[in-house]
């Protein structure tokens, strides 16, 4: 297992909810560490891939925090089931945003459930739900600045590639290709769970960019060949 993947795979208590939430940059950080060098198209799509896994991770370590944040918050509530706090947990992402919508859902079931105060039971439904949703954004926040910021590195390289004129046609519109999926994801780091990076590249017109102009021959290099 790798250090960044263990960083959320621990999240199994209380304790180690609240010491990630003091680093919520710690997953990006061992992330980016763990990343091995890329330069070729298979490399990066390789790469690609595990950025795109590290995010859909986040989401997945989210789904156990909130259990946790409910079976504490509920902890003397008899009212909202395991069931329930089972599909609150799982479903707790599409909330974001919506969070009305989970308490008054959170209220219907309490109230279903004979709690002596429904809106007390759903404020506390709502705790849990804006501590780990904001857990979500912060250690999202480091994941998606490493995918920009590797981006934008990777931007130069593939132009270079797409007009070199000593590459064959077929590798050069491929990094031309490359390049403007780097441009997109620079703008929009989760432009990487759209689709395999292949994918995302085989989507995109075909285009083959201008070769760099060759440079000129000077009196200098004239009598250097001589």
């Amino acid at each position: 297992m790798s250090s960044a993947q263990h960083a959320l795979d621990q999240i199994h208590s209380l304790a180690r909810i609240e010491a990630l939430e003091a680093e919520p940059g710690v997953y990006a950080e061992r992330l980016a560490a763990e990343l091995p060098a890329a330069a070729t198209l298979t490399e990066l799509e390789a790469r690609d891939a595990v950025l795109a896994g590290a995010v859909r991770q986040i989401d997945a370590m989210i789904v156990r925090a909130m259990r946790v944040r409910l079976d504490h918050v509920l902890a003397a509530d008899t009212s909202i089931g395991g069931p329930t706090r089972s599909v609150f947990s799982s479903t707790i992402v599409g909330y974001a945003g919506k969070l009305p919508l989970l308490a008054q859902r959170a209220r219907d079931v309490a109230a279903r459930g004979s709690a002596a105060d429904p809106d007390r039971i759903a404020e506390a439904v709502l705790e849990a739900a804006r501590s780990v949703l904001g857990l979500r954004e912060a250690v999202r926040a480091g994941v998606l600045a490493l995918i920009r910021e590797l981006a934008q590195a990777a931007i130069p390289d593939a132009d270079r590639r797409a007009r070199d004129r000593n590459l064959d046609e077929p590798v050069r519109r491929r990094w031309s290709a490359a390049r403007r999926d780097f441009a997109a994801v620079a703008v929009e780091p989760e432009h990487v769970l759209a689709a395999p990076m292949a994918a995302r590249l085989a989507a995109l017109p075909d285009q083959l960019d201008e070769p760099a102009p060759e440079r000129e021959v000077t009196f200098a290099d004239m009598i250097e060949l001589d």
